[in-house]
């Protein structure tokens, strides 16, 4: 069973390589792992099972008993079994100590036209072979049903060549088998460009990885949603909505980057949904909130799957009132605020959401105990402005994806990340669906989630003291020296956080306050929905910390933070101003005074004028200047007349009204009206601002 099958002639290819038996073995870890980053016509692979053998008596016996069982299973039984087959975490045989390490893997293609392939990956250890087995395959023809394969069993083999040359100059083998039968390989076209691929594309592909060091064994993107699934679902929702949606774009943009890249966000979220609906008993499909949808193609595809939603923006686009009713979707300028909380929601979304990007934890966390969210984080922002801090060795965006795991998890979230398959390179979403405390403890999670957004706002606002803005501060890093303290425990991590937030930044705190009384004030009263959460600890300024005495705005100094112990209790008296401030914040109307929200660019360079109308302007200018009295002509070597043109000013086309130079005859009898804008009117004008004031004008 170890050995290639008899019947079939072996054919081989060698290559050198200067790596070793350790990194060859991580070489064929990442092919086994991650396919799809090789094969192009690969979705990815599912590891289903992970079996350890000390003998090869083993091993042919969990062989026979696996194709004797999908041998056995009917068509819809092997589908249900093929589908409900748990996922095993990575293969790194470098770490295997058996002897033996048989791995069965589900390659899954990423078109719906190539079959589903089962295979087994046996590991010698002693011989540092891997061989690949096909043993079963779903046919496309009938999706319900398996049929056994033999189909191209190949085998990859590390050798070790015996020289006198140190270590950095020697130099190994990786030796590439295949099983195939020479009398049949004019007859098989697939078979000759499948032994073409394995020599030229991925022998090359494994001696590359060898020779590197630090390489990656572990799959990166998809790691929350299985594979086969995401496929499955993916190519059902651009099947019935991508094609549709490519075909009637109505905006600017690239329809094939914006359509498939919120396919793929839907069929992420469609599973992600899912595996919420079963872990929690429910039934109704969730409700969601896209906030910053832009063209509300998400919003669009997901409510046609049978989700509520509501998408925000800013501008309302052009491609809105082509999606129909039952599409809600709403021009609206979001502020972090208790005005614009959705306890009526499950999840909220953020989809290159821009400035939102660090607030939507925050909204998410005080609009309902159950309320979730996904966010895509893009553009660098922080709670108030740009965020441009950058980790030592590490990228601009990589450091900000790690500060708004910190935001999610200051929220009180527990940050699940991962990497989605769109066409952007901004792809590492995260998602907050657990909460790291208990309901009772909401009012203390909130004090510390309003004791980061004060550090990152109000003391940012100092001109001495700009903690978290000034390139380099690491102070929002978990583990750096200026976030040591942080409790690990459900307990006392809001204590300890408390007490390194408020009391070094006590004095700075005044001043800010002290700096805008009025500022101080609303902070002090009460939202309207305020009154529905109102609690003992909220009757008066006192218990936000604040007193007036004159004009002068005082803080009561720390007493003791708020303990959350055993049966998360926890008392109202004693607690610092900044914790105060922090428990009513939910209740202010605005979270961050000097948030500014996204302002749409103008329009310059006539952008939204149709490129029809300024190609008949240009032509019928040139045509003017070119026939002007005061044309040039220059006689050339050869012999020929160059016409230089002349020299054209805007009142000598006086009399010519601003449709006629622009179109056609046909055209200009229909567009004829009162009050076109002539050509003596642009005198002293730019002509593409003519242009652009005229095409406003007629829209």
């Amino acid at each position: 069973m170890l050995e290639l099958p008899q019947e079939c002639n072996t054919c081989q290819e060698t290559r050198t390589t200067r790596g070793t038996k350790r990194l060859f073995l991580k070489s064929v870890s990442v092919w086994i792992n991650k396919p799809h980053v090789v094969n192009r016509r690969l979705c990815g692979s599912r590891v289903e099972q992970i079996c350890r053998c000390q003998t090869e008596i083993e091993v042919e016996k969990i062989l026979s008993e696996s194709r004797k069982q999908e041998e056995s299973l009917g068509d819809e039984r092997a589908k249900q079994e093929w589908e409900s087959r748990p996922s095993s975490k990575d293969v790194d045989l470098s770490k295997e100590e058996s002897p033996y390490t048989v791995v069965f893997r589900e390659l899954v293609p990423k078109s719906e036209f190539f079959p589903q392939l089962r295979e087994a990956v046996l590991y010698d250890k002693d011989k540092a072979t891997v061989t690949f087995l096909p043993v079963h395959q779903r046919p496309v023809e009938n999706a319900l049903s398996t049929t056994s394969t033999r189909e191209l069993p190949y085998r990859i083999k590390f050798k070790e060549i015996d020289n006198d040359f140190p270590s950095w100059a020697q130099v190994n083998e990786i030796i590439l088998s295949w099983s195939c039968s020479h009398m049949q390989l004019s007859a098989s076209p697939r078979s000759q460009l499948s032994h073409q691929w394995l020599r030229s594309v991925l022998l090359g592909k494994l001696v590359s990885w060898s020779e590197v060091n630090d390489i990656s064994t572990s799959a990166t993107s998809l790691q929350l949603v299985p594979v086969d699934k995401y496929k499955e679902i993916y190519v059902r929702l651009k099947n019935a909505y991508g094609k549709d949606l490519v075909k009637n774009w109505t905006e600017r943009t690239d329809p094939k980057k914006f359509v498939y890249e919120d396919v793929a966000i839907a069929a992420y979220l469609s599973l992600i949904w899912e595996e919420d609906r079963q872990k929690k008993g429910l039934t109704e499909k969730q409700s969601f909130v896209d906030l910053g949808c832009g063209n509300g193609l998400l919003v669009y595809i997901l409510t046609k799957e049978g989700h509520r939603g509501l998408g925000i923006d800013l501008r309302k686009r052009n491609i809105w009132d082509t999606f129909g009713p039952g599409v809600d979707l709403k021009e609206k300028c979001i502020t972090p605020s208790s005005e614009h909380l959705f306890p009526g929601y499950d999840w909220l979304i953020g989809n290159h959401s821009d400035e939102l990007t660090p607030w939507i934890p925050v909204i998410a966390a005080r609009s309902s105990p159950e309320c979730s969210f996904f966010v895509l984080p893009c553009c660098h922002h922080d709670f108030v402005g740009k965020f441009g801090d950058v980790k030592k060795g590490q990228s601009r965006y990589g450091t900000y994806v790690d500060y708004v795991k910190t935001i999610v998890e200051y929220c009180g979230f527990q940050a699940e990340v991962d990497t989605l398959r769109i066409p952007s390179t901004k792809r590492i979403c995260l998602i907050g669906r657990e909460r790291t405390y208990r309901p009772e403890d909401e009012a203390a999670a909130d004090t510390r989630r309003q004791a980061f957004i004060d550090k990152r706002t109000l003391l940012s606002q100092h001109k001495t003291v700009r903690l978290g803005s000034v390139r380099g501060d690491t102070s929002w890093i978990p583990g750096s020296q200026s976030s040591q303290g942080s409790s690990a425990d459900s307990g006392s991590f809001l204590s300890d956080s408390l007490s390194q937030v408020c009391e070094a930044e006590e004095d700075t705190l005044d001043i800010d306050l002290a700096e805008n009384k009025k500022n101080s004030q609303v902070i002090a009263a009460r939202s309207l929905s305020s009154e529905e959460s109102k609690s003992p600890c909220d009757d008066d300024y006192d218990s936000l910390g604040l007193t007036f005495e004159g004009s002068q705005l005082r803080r009561k100094r720390k007493i003791e933070l708020p303990l959350v112990g055993a049966g998360g209790k926890e008392s109202c008296q004693g607690i610092s101003s900044s914790a105060r401030i922090a428990s009513g914040s939910q209740k202010m109307k605005k979270w961050a005074k000097d948030f500014q929200p996204r302002v749409e660019p103008g329009v310059r360079n006539c952008h939204t004028v149709p490129e029809e109308t300024k190609s008949k302007i240009v032509n019928r200018v040139f045509d003017l200047v070119l026939n002007s009295d005061l044309e040039e002509k220059v006689k050339l070597k050869d012999g020929r007349q160059w016409n230089k043109g002349g020299l054209l000013q805007w009142r000598q086309c006086e009399g010519e009204d601003f449709t006629q130079a622009c179109c056609n005859g046909d055209d200009a009898q229909d567009m004829t009206s009162p009050g076109l804008l002539q050509w003596r009117q642009c005198e002293g004008e730019d002509f593409t601002q003519a242009c652009a004031m005229e095409m406003m004008r007629r829209v």
